[in-house]
């Protein structure tokens, strides 16, 4: 991966064959997964198809339709999700429920003598400093899932190929580097949505661009990875090296 990656995936909103509908779209869909589950399912299953276009270096991005299509995708994109943070959030309730103090408040403390004042045992901050790391992988393995899913289009088919990528050292960078541009869209999106008219429609429009600067970077990181070992072990990536 290298800076033409970072190029191709920052500019492709903006690419002459997209369409400016699409992003209008893209915003919309995202300001709507705000608040409503059915349009966060939707957003997912956009995002293997822009895992999937980042296989093949697409010049345009992939345009919102097939919605049923697109929804089994992001249907089973979210089953996946939810699947891998449960280990997570089974540490955050277990911690939580045997605390009287709050998330807030135990991931604010920062002297350990604290924590005999807010009812907050070394154990708690054991458990959540657990829950985290939890999160973490389960992130990153959801990662590895919509690599696989976009590429197999099935959990059967996508379950070695899942194993392989969480093994692969140079899959972490793939990661990492879409994790960044995460992060830093999560920044400027706090910071555009503190306009007090249209902050939620700037944060939307953000997030949405953000969301696919990194699917894409994800999808071209894993085109240029050790593609020949991929061919070997899994078929369905032959056609990646060629595209």
């Amino acid at each position: 991966m290298d800076s033409s990656d970072f190029e191709a995936a920052f500019s492709l909103p903006f690419a002459r064959d997209s369409s400016l509908d699409t992003v209008v779209v893209g915003s919309l869909v995202t300001l709507a997964s705000f608040t409503t589950p059915l349009a966060g399912v939707l957003l997912a299953g956009y995002v293997v198809r822009l895992v999937r276009a980042g296989f093949g270096g697409a010049s345009a991005l992939p345009l919102f339709d097939d919605l049923a299509d697109m929804a089994v995708e992001g249907a089973r994109l979210s089953a996946v999700f939810v699947v891998l943070q449960l280990p997570a959030l089974a540490l955050v309730t277990l911690v939580l429920g045997s605390s009287s103090a709050s998330l807030t408040v135990a991931a604010a403390v920062s002297d350990p003598q604290i924590l005999q004042y807010l009812d907050v045992s070394v154990f708690d901050v054991l458990g959540l400093a657990l829950a985290g790391i939890a999160a973490l992988g389960g992130a990153y393995l959801t990662a590895a899932a919509t690599v696989a899913l976009a590429s197999e289009r099935s959990f059967a088919a996508s379950i070695p190929l899942i194993r392989g990528l969480a093994s692969d050292t140079s899959f972490v960078s793939v990661v990492s580097a879409s994790a960044l541009v995460v992060f830093g869209g999560r920044l400027l999106g706090f910071f555009v949505g503190t306009s007090p008219v249209a902050g939620v429609v700037f944060t939307a429009c953000v997030s949405f661009l953000t969301l696919v600067a990194a699917a894409t970077l994800l999808g071209r990181g894993m085109r240029q990875s050790e593609v020949d070992t991929w061919t070997d072990q899994q078929p369905a990536f032959a056609g990646v090296e060629s595209a």
